[in-house]
């Protein structure tokens, strides 16, 4: 039993993966944060620490809300005690820094219940305004702040874990308390289509599982690094779509799991539909050609292209129900996963897919 021991607590260490402390901050690349001249003093500098010690040791500190993270002339790391968001310090340009933020500082929504939720709303969902924490009237309470339970000022926290999240005492004596109108960061920013553009703050899977940074090759190792792919947004460990899946999706922080789509809502129709339609083209194609929505239905060399709602003779996943917006009509040539040009799976079962290179390229731009 003594033996196994180890190899137990051993297995029991590698399932559960491995999560960066960078997971906790969200990046500014070629940013830093300036602080007024009279607050300059409260900078902590670290000279010589390596990244992640940067940010273990400002998740540590009560005091620490963000980091400056220079490499050149010489690697240095900077405390700070706030965010970019107010009147202590300026977000400037520095090409040798990277701005390093607390995500709980500045995001604008909330997970699960917000019970981390720092933000600074403070009127509730019908437009009260917040009573002090350290206040007593008009409503006496029970909660004191403290260095680590975040109740400043007059903001809307979730102390006790409400389920209806972050909420207030009010400054009307007729309404002792009332939640705050804080969205979830799953239906914060809402997706179109298969999710291809989304650009929001949701980091965990739809399992709960937390999300590996695009900029790490562990526990996952993986081709998406975000200088690679400029136009795909690859920040932080948010959950994205670089590779036209369904649905954005993450590698995980779990080694036993590398990649599950993540949970966040579908736009209404209504907002489907101010896509302008002017940007479609049909006698030609711009760029790659993804918004080509022409007839042109077989192949550079002849050969009919298979439809796109059937199944043989090549299986594919691109079904027209699911990526709504990519025009997947009929046997038309379209460019539903970001390749060169328009392509389409043959109707030959040797060849599999196959571009569409008699279309013309337009070389006009939008």
């Amino acid at each position: 039993m003594k033996l196994l021991l180890p190899f137990i607590l051993l297995t029991v260490g590698l399932s559960a993966g491995y999560r960066s402390p960078l997971n906790d901050f969200q990046r500014s690349e070629g940013r830093e944060l300036v602080p007024t001249s009279w607050n300059s003093a409260r900078v902590l500098l670290l000279p010589g620490l390596n990244l992640e010690d940067c940010a273990t040791r400002c998740s540590q500190s009560l005091d620490c809300r963000a980091f400056n993270y220079e490499t050149r002339p010489t690697v240095s790391c900077k405390h700070l005690p706030w965010v970019g968001d107010g009147s202590n310090a300026e977000v400037k340009r520095n090409v040798n820094c990277d701005l390093y933020e607390k995500k709980v500082y500045v995001r604008q929504c909330i997970v699960g219940k917000g019970e981390d939720y720092r933000g600074k709303v403070f009127t509730t969902r019908s437009d009260l305004t917040c009573q002090q924490w350290w206040s007593k009237f008009p409503h006496d309470h029970r909660w004191t702040p403290t260095a680590t339970n975040g109740l400043e000022l007059n903001y809307c926290r979730n102390p006790d874990g409400d389920r209806i999240g972050p909420w207030c005492y009010t400054t009307d004596p007729e309404h002792r308390y009332e939640s705050c109108n804080i969205p979830q960061c799953k239906d914060e920013v809402c997706i179109t289509c298969n999710g291809e553009d989304y650009r929001g703050q949701v980091d965990h899977t739809v399992s709960g599982r937390e999300c590996q940074r695009w900029d790490q090759q562990y526990p996952h190792q993986h081709i998406y690094q975000p200088e690679k792919y400029p136009d795909k947004s690859l920040d932080d460990n948010y959950c994205r779509n670089p590779d036209a899946s369904p649905v954005p999706w993450c590698y995980t922080t779990d080694t036993e799991v590398e990649r599950e789509n993540c949970e966040i809502s579908k736009c209404t129709e209504v907002r489907v539909e101010k896509r302008q339609r002017s940007s479609f083209t049909t006698n030609c194609f711009r760029s790659r050609g993804e918004d080509y929505r022409g007839k042109v239905n077989e192949t550079t060399s002849g050969i009919p292209c298979q439809r796109w709602d059937a199944q043989q003779p090549h299986e594919h996943p691109f079904y027209p129900n699911t990526y709504e917006c990519k025009g997947l009509e009929e046997n038309y040539c379209r460019n539903p996963d970001g390749s060169e040009a328009p392509w389409c799976f043959t109707s030959v079962p040797e060849m599999r897919t196959a571009l569409c290179l008699q279309i013309k390229r337009s070389t006009l731009t939008m």
